[in-house]
């Protein structure tokens, strides 16, 4: 396998995913009743009946809009489901219920894991955070993300559909321990996303994004199941190992004169001059989270954390005694001899 079809392979998972047309708006008074499919499945699901374990119930809001929009709400231990109605219809009840049963099989552990993670951090006992499905693109941010946390009303949004939602949650999650409950919290889109990143993506096992095979279109994982970025015990990605692949390319050029999202969700063009005198915000997410990793093993996480609010741009010399741009040069050095079988071998690894 050639390292060009890797390095498309990054910018397909790191890319927004398209948007869907949305179909019309359901009734939301009108009854969903059950069948049981040939498999046992409970193909059209009601409420009182159980997805995944979890009761579906009717959305009681004393916000009548809200309960036309969301009439369905599913709670678990972690989080607190608001299914809208219009998706529902969109997706057609058997996709959206099988999609959403899929997830809450995983999702408890994943957010587990993140609060694990984070736990000498946390301030507080974390309460279930909303999620609100907008599978149907309503949102403005849905042009340019496949999912966010409000940083102000904290609840998670999805686009896109269920896979897009596998890839994203634990990301999102990361975003609402760190600006709620962690003690220090992110000011800078570097700190923020590259906090997501390095917990959801290089710490957590992450059960959700595994299992979507981070969002890789069928062809290119034909491929990678004949290199060393392929579990053939568990038939997924290697996560890890492609996360840090896709690190290794671009903190060797290898994106340079391609188009690619920064951590500011905008488009841009990598350039000779941007990878020389790397600035944090042109940062791929893939990078920030690497880059993360790296300030972790080189300087301890309390370091980082503790500095979670500074900007990097214009605090890296304060907090670190280097510039940004020479972090950037010593993360490079870092990730080729980390990561050195990747650069020797990546070029003809597999087919």
């Amino acid at each position: 396998m050639k390292i060009r079809k890797l390095r498309y392979l990054g910018i397909i998972m790191a890319a927004a995913i398209s948007m869907a047309g949305c179909a019309n708006t359901t009734d939301s008074e009108s009854p969903i009743g059950n069948e049981i499919t040939d498999d046992g499945y409970v193909e059209i699901i009601g409420t009182g009946s159980l997805v995944a374990g979890f009761a579906i119930e009717e959305n009681d809001s004393k916000d009548s809009g809200k309960r036309a929009t969301y009439p369905y709400v599913v709670r678990t231990k972690s989080t607190v489901w608001y299914l809208a109605a219009d998706d529902i219809e969109l997706m057609g009840e058997e996709a959206f219920f099988a999609g959403l049963e899929e997830v809450l099989g995983m999702v408890d552990q994943d957010f587990a894991d993140a609060r694990k993670a984070l736990e000498d951090y946390i301030s507080e006992e974390v309460q279930p955070v909303e999620i609100y499905t907008d599978f149907c693109n309503k949102a403005e941010a849905s042009a340019y993300a496949g999912a966010y946390c409000h940083p102000v009303s904290h609840f998670i949004k999805l686009f896109g559909d269920w896979k897009q939602a596998e890839c994203a949650l634990l990301h999102e999650y990361v975003h609402y321990l760190t600006f709620v409950y962690t003690k220090v919290h992110p000011d800078s889109y570097f700190c923020s996303e590259g906090i997501a990143e390095y917990i959801s993506m290089l710490v957590c096992e992450n059960r959700m994004c595994k299992k979507s095979n981070y969002g890789a279109p069928e062809e290119y994982l034909e491929d990678l199941k004949n290199s060393d970025f392929w579990d053939a015990e568990e038939n997924v990605i290697k996560l890890k190992n492609i996360y840090h692949y896709n690190g290794l390319c671009y903190a060797n050029g290898a994106f340079i004169g391609q188009e690619y999202q920064n951590i500011k969700t905008s488009w841009d063009t990598r350039t000779d001059d941007m990878q020389q005198y790397m600035h944090a915000d042109d940062c791929s997410y893939i990078e920030a989270g690497c880059i993360i990793e790296y300030l972790v093993e080189t300087y301890g996480i309390d370091t980082f954390m503790d500095n979670l609010d500074k900007n990097l741009m214009t605090m890296s010399k304060t907090v670190y005694g280097k510039e940004f741009s020479e972090i950037y040069k010593d993360f490079t050095v870092w990730i080729n001899e980390t990561y050195e079988s990747y650069a020797k071998g990546s070029s003809d690894t597999g087919n």
